[in-house]
């Protein structure tokens, strides 16, 4: 066989029973190399031609007889046609598959195709994802995910903070993927945190049962609820741990609580939910460790005077414009 030869070519071939042994074995080599082209010769070779035209045949056959010494080039010709309509009505249904096939690969392609949606700072917003699973997007945060789940995994992908509810599917694994960990689960309740400029990237589970592993990497961690796995990207390690869900969870419905938070992890928070920048002038309150709590409807300036007074007013604040300072109180 040719080397260019189509695979749908010596197919026909094989069913109007004219292959020669080079092209048998090729074609014995393809259709071994995988499953699907296995059972796609098995259904090529279950094709046969209607009772109606066999019995046709054999009505014809004592007519052809009989002439077949006057008629030789005539009968050559008949055979010609009968087998050049063979191979027509052939390839008819292997166009017609490949047409399906072609059909479920390019249905495939459409609907793999990504959406990509960007939540601005300032604002949280509610997704429904093509399978029914709700992702409630925290400020500043960006997903992708297909048009439609149609392969074996539902898979999406974010950069900031969603909390998601995921629609129970044993068959289809749901997956998040973050640029350091993926979370792996089958139907449950979950909150990942995975700001490019933060520290970590935190796992909180709700409900259900989820799996983090360190993207290509593949040891699992387990998660039941009420645990968190942080992955530090100084040290590269994922750490499993118990936690207040209240401290990583509630944003989504406008509460904000804090324990024992550095300042600057808190006005990181601040800066995406209010659209602002924040600078803090020393890193000695940087690292200032607070707790306390405010709620979605406390403005900027409210929250601002909940924390001077969090921190025994060490320290104070000015506001300039978008811009707000955080220094020092001068004694």
């Amino acid at each position: 066989m040719k080397e260019n030869k189509n695979k749908i070519d010596t197919l026909c071939d094989e069913l109007v029973n004219d292959l020669t042994a080079h092209d048998n074995a090729i074609l014995e080599e393809w259709s071994n190399s995988k499953e699907d082209n296995r059972k796609f010769r098995r259904l090529i070779n279950g094709l046969k031609l209607s009772d109606n035209v066999e019995q046709t045949a054999k009505e014809m056959k004592p007519t052809i007889l009989m002439q077949i010494n006057k008629r030789i080039d005539k009968e050559k010709q008949f055979r010609r046609l009968l087998r050049i309509s063979t191979i027509a009505a052939s390839l008819l249904i292997l166009l017609s598959i490949t047409s399906y096939f072609s059909y479920e690969q390019g249905f495939k392609k459409i609907n793999n195709q990504q959406i990509e949606m960007h939540n601005p700072l300032g604002m949280r917003s509610t997704i429904t994802l093509p399978d029914g699973s709700k992702a409630v997007l925290n400020a500043g945060t960006t997903i992708s995910y297909p048009n439609a789940f149609v392969s074996k995994n539902r898979e999406v992908s974010i950069e900031g903070e969603a909390y998601f509810e995921v629609v129970h599917d044993i068959s289809h694994p749901f997956i998040v993927k973050t640029d350091y960990v993926n979370v792996e689960v089958m139907g449950t309740q979950f909150n990942v945190k995975a700001y490019e400029d933060d520290e970590r990237v935190e796992v909180s589970l709700s409900e259900g049962k989820v799996g983090v592993r360190i993207a290509n990497q593949k040891e699992i961690s387990m998660l039941t609820p009420g645990q968190q796995a942080y992955y530090d990207k100084q040290t590269r390690r994922l750490i499993t741990r118990n936690v207040n869900l209240a401290y990583y969870t509630s944003w989504k419905d406008g509460k904000y609580y804090f324990n024992k938070l550095p300042l600057k992890e808190i006005t990181n928070q601040l800066e995406r939910i209010f659209n602002v920048r924040i600078y803090i002038t020393s890193q000695e309150l940087q690292n200032m460790e607070l707790t306390g709590d405010f709620v979605r409807n406390e403005n900027l300036e409210q929250i601002l005077h909940i924390i001077e007074k969090t921190a025994n007013n060490q320290l104070n604040y000015q506001i300039d414009e978008d811009a707000i300072y955080i220094n020092e109180r001068q004694r």
